[in-house]
């Protein structure tokens, strides 16, 4: 692997330390990435085969509890101290912050829909542009609304919960080796 595809992520205190695992997912490119998700599957392949937990994307949520890393710890006692750590609260209390509200939001909106057009036909049939009425408009705007929601979401995430939690996937990683 070339010194150009490793870089170190300055930006992030819980980033990894090694340079083995200092691979800069948001900086490389997609063939350095590539490559990168190829040596992990190698690694994962090699681990899984001497019998150790291979801790990769495909692997569950909660591992055996048998299962041991190398340096002797359970593999489920790491993931519920992560589990039980301050940084994946904050991540899981960021998430719940955006998308509480938002659902509540985005309910409240359609449910307004459908009362306006149950319990005032008038308004709804109300012209605005030609054939466009105002149950258009807002039928419309129930689809718009949906995109801007999902483009919120997906900006909100990777503003306050990506890198967090994939320092925190690192720092997790790490331990399990």
């Amino acid at each position: 692997m070339s010194p150009q595809e490793l870089a170190p992520d300055t930006e992030h205190p819980t980033a990894p330390r090694s340079s083995e695992e200092s691979f800069d997912w948001w900086a490389a490119s997609a063939a350095a990435r590539e490559k990168q998700e190829q040596r992990r599957e190698q690694e994962a392949v090699s681990a899984t085969a001497s019998g150790a937990f291979a801790a990769s994307a495909g692997a569950p949520a909660e591992p055996p509890e048998d299962v041991a890393t190398p340096s002797g710890i359970a593999a489920a006692d790491i993931y519920r101290a992560v589990h039980e750590s301050s940084e994946f609260r904050e991540i899981r209390a960021r998430y719940r912050r955006f998308v509480f509200p938002a659902t509540a939001a985005f309910l409240l909106w359609y449910l307004l829909y459908v009362v306006l057009a149950v319990s005032a036909p008038q308004l709804m049939a109300h012209p605005i542009a030609g054939p466009f009425n105002t149950a258009w408009l807002l039928g419309l705007l129930q689809f718009a609304s949906t995109f801007l929601l999902t483009w919120l979401y997906a900006r909100h995430a990777r503003a306050h919960r990506d890198r967090a939690a994939l320092g925190l996937r690192w720092e997790t990683q790490d331990r399990l080796r």
